[in-house]
């Protein structure tokens, strides 16, 4: 592992790096109760939830990767798809809350804001269901020029560019074309599985297990080291990707590069409460150390330990270089040895 102070270091050189956030935004809405008997119409909890001034909501998908820019020290640019609702001005009210600008966020008639509903128990420890209101359709030619204007206002700024991509329908075709083709910094994705294979050419791909799997056409056996470095750098190859960070759940984790067969990972997480919004934190710590010009295999290690900050905290949480200095500490107290 790397000594503590070579951890700081590197935190602290993410510190201002500008990162473009391309994707799809998301609004999370918390409905919360209590739960003491079931439904006589069907076996379903009844939860007794509180007024609706009582309900919370979270900036998540696209947004929360730029809150886990900024809570690292980076500097997000925003830009994405939002309904003419509610749920629109939500967004832009939390944006502005955090400090973001939300005056490259597109509204498009056509479709609603993105809003997942979690109805939750036993004060947010225990989600009963969850109700999603979503378009899926690719943005229609209006939406996606306005999208084009304001990612090309924004490219001047920016260090790094972050495709953030829920299979939501902001991230088009030509949009992905558009940025690879005018971009000159470093661009990055998280990708889904409509478009992964249009995202050729970037600097990093950052998929899970189920979106190799399903990009690959064959189920990978993440216990087996070979098995997921050979995933890995098949699909750096067939992306033409500079680099691939293919995350595996509990079992860590595989960066292949071109100068490198593979490095696996392992998973550095010591207490798991929730896994909600760990995929946006590796995403952004990476894409930070990438705009930084920090060593991959270092970027790995880091967004490593995110992942671990993020997943020990109940809910979506945007992590701080501290807790990632926490997770460091805590590895190198535990094992005394490298993490990969």
């Amino acid at each position: 592992m790397l000594p503590q102070s070579t951890m700081e270091s590197l935190l602290e050189s993410l510190t201002g790096r500008r990162v473009l956030v391309i994707g799809d935004l998301i609004l999370d809405h918390y409905v919360v109760g209590e739960v003491d008997r079931v439904s006589p119409e069907a076996p379903v909890p009844v939860v007794l939830a509180g007024s609706e001034d009582a309900d919370s909501f979270e900036l998540g998908g696209s947004a929360n990767v730029a809150r886990n820019v900024a809570s690292l020290g980076g500097v997000p640019l925003i830009t994405g798809i939002v309904g003419m609702d509610a749920g629109a001005d939500r967004i832009r009210k939390l944006l502005e809350s955090h400090g973001f600008d939300p005056s490259r966020v597109v509204a498009a008639p056509d479709r609603p804001t993105t809003v997942k509903t979690r109805v939750m128990a036993s004060h947010r420890r225990q989600q009963i269901v969850r109700v999603d209101r979503e378009s899926v359709e690719y943005a229609g030619p209006e939406t996606e020029k306005h999208l084009i204007a304001a990612v090309d206002s924004l490219l001047p700024e920016a260090d790094v560019v972050v495709f953030e991509d829920y299979d939501k329908g902001c991230i088009t075709p030509g949009l992905i074309d558009h940025v690879v083709s005018r971009s000159r910094v470093p661009v990055c994705c998280d990708p889904k599985f409509r478009n992964f294979p249009l995202y050729r050419g970037l600097c990093l791909v950052k998929p899970n297990m189920l979106e190799a799997e399903r990009f690959l056409g064959r189920s990978l056996r993440p216990g087996r080291d070979d098995d997921a470095m050979r995933a890995a750098g098949e699909i750096r190859e067939r992306l033409a990707a500079s680099c691939v960070l293919l995350t595996l759940g509990e079992h860590g984790s595989v960066l292949s590069t071109a100068d490198d067969a593979g490095v696996h990972f392992p998973s550095v997480a010591h207490h798991v409460f929730d896994v909600s919004g760990a995929g946006d934190t590796v995403i952004a710590t990476a894409a930070l150390g990438i705009a930084a010009g920090i060593d991959l295999r270092d970027v790995a290690r880091m967004a490593c330990f995110a992942a671990a900050a993020a997943c020990a905290e109940p809910g979506v949480y945007a992590v701080l270089p501290e807790d990632v200095i926490r997770e460091a500490d805590e590895f190198r107290r535990r094992h005394g040895h490298p993490a990969g």
